[in-house]
Parts: structure tokens; C-alpha cells; sequence
């Protein structure tokens, strides 16, 4: 048959802690900064190369690393993107609205259906 526990399974486990609640093991502790001085003269240092070596580098690690630059640019990206979808029915417009929005699309400001004193050429009708 098995034993019952006794209490000297409870004291075996007040022993696995050594110290009491809310006591340090460290009491000088680590002192402040110090995780982030590392980076802070990583960056440091990485800002002096950018300054001195700056878009050669960039342009060396395209040529010979194409996939680092591109995960390098990915990573710039934003996560989400807003995209607006306006609702425009092809259908209903007429051909000069068609045209309009054509330009617009282009960057071309003249509306070829004026002639140059400003009277309107007919389209044909199909």
C-alpha cells in the first residue's frame, strides 16, 4: 500500500523558495539604463555609418542582396493600408464623361472635344 504524505513534503517546498514574498535575490538590482544603453549606442553608431556611407549602401546591398533589400523595403510598408473604392457606374456615363475621367486619370487637362476657340466639336453617334 502507499504511504500517506507527511509534512515533510510541505517543508521540502518551503525550502524550494528561498526567499520570502516581495524579497529581492538581488537587492542592488540592475542598475537603470543599462539594457538600453546597448542599443542606444548601436543606434548611435549606425546613424555615424548612415551619415558617412548612406545611399551606397543602400544601392550596394540592392545590387549584391536583392532579397534583403526587399525584405528591408517589406518591412517598411505599412500594415494596413486604407483604400477608398468610389462606386462609378460605367455604364451611365456618356462619352465625354467617359473621356473626363480618363484625362483625369492622366494628369491631362484639355478636353479634346473643344476646338481651340472654344466651340464644341460634334461626336459622332453611334
Amino acid at each position: 500500500m502507499a504511504k500517506c504524505r507527511s509534512d515533510n513534503t510541505e517543508k521540502k517546498q518551503r525550502n524550494l523558495i528561498p526567499y520570502k514574498p516581495g524579497q529581492s535575490g538581488n537587492p542592488q538590482g540592475r542598475p537603470r539604463g543599462s539594457r538600453n544603453k546597448l542599443a542606444e549606442d548601436f543606434v548611435a553608431d549606425l546613424h555615424d555609418s548612415w551619415k558617412v556611407l548612406g545611399k551606397a549602401a543602400i544601392t550596394t546591398v540592392a545590387w549584391t542582396d536583392p532579397s534583403t533589400y526587399l525584405r528591408v523595403v517589406a518591412s517598411l510598408i505599412p500594415k494596413d493600408i486604407e483604400v477608398t473604392i468610389t462606386n462609378v457606374t460605367l455604364e451611365k456615363m456618356t462619352t465625354r464623361e467617359l473621356e473626363a475621367l480618363l484625362r483625369e486619370a492622366e494628369g491631362s487637362p484639355e478636353d479634346p472635344l473643344e476646338s481651340e476657340d472654344g466651340a464644341e466639336i460634334l461626336e459622332p453617334v453611334d
